[in-house]
């Protein structure tokens, strides 16, 4: 079932399947179905505004977005602006009024479709990026030489779209190097974007001729990934970079400008595949590789492990989800049910007090599409102490007043956290971060 709002599946849902795997007795598939249903209910039989206004927003906190100099990527769009949120609704201002405020959160001003993270993996040692380039390497290093890794090999061709070498990766390579690879993806899909899963991760290689015409991914996952092991520095060839539209572009009439020269460069964004760089990208945009011309040996063609992160799901990470267990704190005495005792009542919280009612006013703002990702840092004493936007898709479907509304959707999720009575989440012994992915569709 999709919806005009808010995927329930990413929330509740998954903060039912996420305690299902942690909790010592199972939730039974009834009872998490029966939350998804319920969900559902809320956000379908919600009274939609046609377009932004500023009546749109709950007015029941006061939480002052503030601008400052964030610590992520400097990515054209990522300006930051002083909001706040208090009973009179959205009000763009660097004035505290008398609302009591609840603490400064950032919300960008647009989305960020793609994120880079270069030197992603190990430099060395088992599952680096230099061992896996190496198992490669070595399967090429004679081409006279006849093996079982020289036949793996996918020659993917769809007239006009698509043409490229491709192998699963996890049958490429020795199980020791795959299980560090998809647990460093793991991790960072998990504390990053809120997602539990990788789709399956493919190895491909491009040579002359080949390339991936402009397409969108939109099945597999909110997110996709392009992992290089491209001795990119050291190359003798053309194209080969990931190709994104820009969003812009996706809005051409809207922000045309008749005295503007307009050229690839304008329209798209090209990120080149340097070596050990991981590439996270919103699989929405159309996205391509430009066609490789001037190389035929595989071992110095355009090399990367590539997939979709999937499952979003709300994780936990810190003491309160048992992560100091190596630590000598009071934490460590703790038995291991008591542990996850604790951690059950931070899911419970979430599944029954914050997100039902968030969802409710979700439900009633202007309509977006999209995922934001929001961390939450839990303090010793069960506060919240921040939150934090660590990956943001999310488009307004209006044009008109969208930076309002998108001020809107993230202000509630934060302003809903930042909230949070004392004792809603449990005391621990350390700091604790709960990342809690929202789907809009």
């Amino acid at each position: 079932m999709r919806l005009a709002g808010v995927r329930a599946h990413v929330g509740t849902s998954g903060v039912a399947r996420q305690r299902a795997s942690r909790c010592v007795t199972a939730v039974p598939r009834n009872r998490a179905s029966s939350v998804v249903s319920a969900a559902f209910h809320v956000l379908s039989s919600a009274k939609r505004t046609r377009t932004p206004t500023r009546d749109a927003v709950a007015g029941r906190r006061a939480v002052r977005v503030r601008a400052s100099g964030s610590d992520s990527e400097a990515t054209p769009g990522t300006a930051q602006r002083e909001v706040s949120i208090g009973d009179g609704g959205l009000d763009e201002t660097a004035d505290g009024e008398d609302d009591e405020m609840l603490g400064d959160i950032e919300i960008p001003e647009l989305p960020k479709h793609w994120m880079i993270h270069d030197s992603f993996l190990p430099t060395h040692g088992v599952g680096s990026a230099s061992s896996l380039r190496g198992v490669f390497d070595t399967h090429h290093d004679d081409p006279r030489r006849t093996h079982e890794y020289r036949f793996v090999w996918d020659y993917w061709h769809v007239p006009g779209q698509y043409t490229l070498l491709r192998t699963p990766a996890g049958d490429y390579f020795p199980a020791a190097d795959f299980q560090q690879l998809e647990f460093a993806l793991q991790k960072y899909a998990r504390a990053e974007l809120g997602c539990a899963a990788t789709t399956p991760i493919w190895l491909s290689c491009y040579v002359e001729g080949m390339r991936q015409e402009l397409h969108a991914d939109v099945p597999h996952g909110p997110w996709a990934f392009v992992l290089s092991l491209t001795n990119w520095e050291t190359r003798t060839w053309s194209g080969g970079e990931t190709l994104l539209l820009r969003p812009e572009t996706l809005s051409y009439f809207s922000n045309f400008d008749s005295d503007a020269v307009v050229e690839r460069g304008s329209l798209t964004e090209t990120i080149e595949p340097k070596f050990n760089r991981l590439t996270v990208f919103d699989p929405r945009v159309p996205h391509g590789v430009p066609i490789v011309e001037g190389v035929r040996d595989p071992k110095k063609g355009r090399l990367v492990l590539h997939g979709w992160f999937r499952e979003p799901a709300p994780f936990l990470a810190g003491v309160l989800a048992g992560d100091d267990d190596d630590d000598e704190t009071a934490s460590s005495l703790l038995s291991k049910q008591e542990k996850e005792d604790r951690k059950n009542l931070v899911f419970a919280a979430l599944e029954n007090e914050i997100l039902p009612p968030l969802y409710g006013i979700l439900g009633q703002l202007p309509r977006a599409r999209g995922t934001v990702v929001c961390q939450v840092f839990i303090a010793p004493d069960g506060r919240v102490e921040k939150t934090k936007w660590s990956a943001d898709s999310l488009v307004p479907v209006a044009a008109e007043n969208a930076t309002e509304t998108r001020d809107a959707i993230l202000g509630e999720i934060a302003a809903t956290f930042l909230s949070l009575r004392e004792e809603t989440f449990p005391r621990s012994e350390g700091d604790s971060t709960l990342t809690v992915p929202f789907m809009f569709d």
